[in-house]
């Protein structure tokens, strides 16, 4: 009986400890994110040459990589190269925000703020240059 409670309290500190290491890890994504995030501003489309740019960004459980399509200093379209999302959360619907903003600052799609957040952060690259 001892043995069984001992090996219980073993099994549920490391469970305990698990859980706190995958929570610091969401919280560490979401400061990166965010700090990126900070950084993605409007971009002079006349100043980008017609063509087709590619930019990504990824950390931990979501990642993007998209083609941004300009055209006439416009955004005529974007497509996802690669998308590392959960199921259900690949916030797609962005894309067609952005085109239609015609900036990659637009609202998250709700319920997918990470993967929307990492697309936008995706395109701005593409856009900018930046790496």
């Amino acid at each position: 009986m001892k043995k069984a409670l001992i090996v219980v309290a073993v099994v549920l500190g490391v469970l305990v400890l698990a859980g706190g290491a995958l929570m610091l890890r969401f919280r560490v994504m979401s400061l990166r994110m965010s700090n990126e995030l900070v950084d993605v501003r409007a971009v002079d489309l006349a100043a980008i040459p017609d063509g087709m740019y590619v930019g990504e960004y990824g950390d931990f459980l979501v990642a993007a990589r998209v083609a941004v399509s300009v055209a006439g200093g416009r955004i005529v379209a974007i497509d996802m190269l690669a998308q590392q999302s959960g199921p259900g959360y690949g916030a797609l619907e962005i894309l067609d925000r952005i085109v239609e903003g015609q900036s990659p600052q637009v609202d998250v799609v709700s319920g997918a703020s990470g993967s929307s957040k990492a697309i936008m952060i995706a395109v701005y690259r593409a856009l900018s240059g930046e790496e």
